[in-house]
């Protein structure tokens, strides 16, 4: 889950209609990260999601009572919907033995789907594929039904490719994955 989709879902369903204390945001971030999040994210990314879902109007700042608190807008709201529309990259590695068969990702996803492909990146990296270039990454896991199964929820299915094969044509890249 995205971290802007995290800190949206937070907002919308906090308990109270004043949402949660800039306080809480800033001072206990991990009130809004839980579980693999907190893991995944630092206090200071944390603060520049928020920031930037400030300037883009997807949350307000409200003052009530001397406390100031974080509310979700009703354009933070639309937002919120079409992130729940985009699929999790979330499946994880098979604790199996290798097969002897490289898998490679090869994308170009265009620019107005930016917020896929850096999720799709993300998700690779987790899933322990190692970048040959921006949009070629490689890896031992078998992990190509799930990928081909996220491309086609997440309507990249047009600019991606998966490819196995046993010969990688680089020993340096095959020495590199098989000391990870």
């Amino acid at each position: 889950m995205t971290l802007l989709k995290k800190i949206l879902e937070e907002l919308a369903s906090s308990n109270n209609d004043k949402g949660i204390t800039l306080g809480d945001a800033i001072y206990h971030p991990y009130t809004l990260l839980y579980g693999n999040l907190r893991q995944l994210h630092s206090k200071n990314s944390l603060y520049q999601t928020v920031l930037r879902a400030k300037g883009k109007d997807f949350i307000r700042r409200k003052k009530i009572s001397g406390k100031t608190y974080l509310m979700i807008t009703k354009l933070g709201r639309e937002k919120l919907k079409q992130l729940r529309k985009r699929p999790d990259f979330e499946f994880n590695k098979k604790d199996q033995e290798w097969d002897g068969n490289y898998r490679i990702v090869f994308f170009d996803i265009p620019e107005k789907d930016r917020a896929v492909r850096d999720l799709l990146r993300n998700g690779l990296k987790d899933l322990g594929f190692v970048g040959w270039q921006k949009s070629v990454w490689v890896s031992k896991e078998d992990v190509v039904k799930e990928l081909r199964k996220f491309f086609e929820e997440a309507g990249i299915k047009d600019y991606t490719l998966v490819v196995e094969t046993k010969d990688l044509g680089s020993s340096k890249l095959e020495y590199f994955l098989s000391n990870k």
